[in-house]
């Protein structure tokens, strides 16, 4: 899993969860982006990351190194589809451990 634009800075995921913009999550926004305003389905990180952190916080949960590789949350683990590196069984380099679960 090549690190793209990394600047040498680590790339390997930790976690998962679903970033396809085609199953994302629907927003309006009334300001117009690239000339278009109202509802638009958004995937990415712009998405993930946020859904992390309100999951961390709804459970009080600190998200750190310890708590991720450690036995304190169940992870589901990714083992289908690709981004043209496979999801393999256990933490592999597309979908780190997986996506939280529980």
């Amino acid at each position: 899993y090549p690190p793209v634009n990394c600047n040498g800075k680590r790339a390997t995921p930790d976690v998962s969860l679903d970033a396809d913009p085609a199953s994302g999550v629907s927003v309006y926004d009334s300001t117009p982006y690239n000339g278009q305003a109202g509802w638009f389905t958004v995937g990415g990180t712009s998405v993930s990351s946020p859904m992390w952190a309100a999951r961390s916080a709804d459970t009080n949960a600190v998200v750190n190194a310890s708590y991720v590789y450690g036995n304190a949350i169940t992870f589901r683990d990714i083992t289908a589809g690709n981004n043209g590196y496979p999801c393999l069984t256990g933490l592999d380099l597309v979908t780190g451990r997986g996506s939280w679960t529980g």
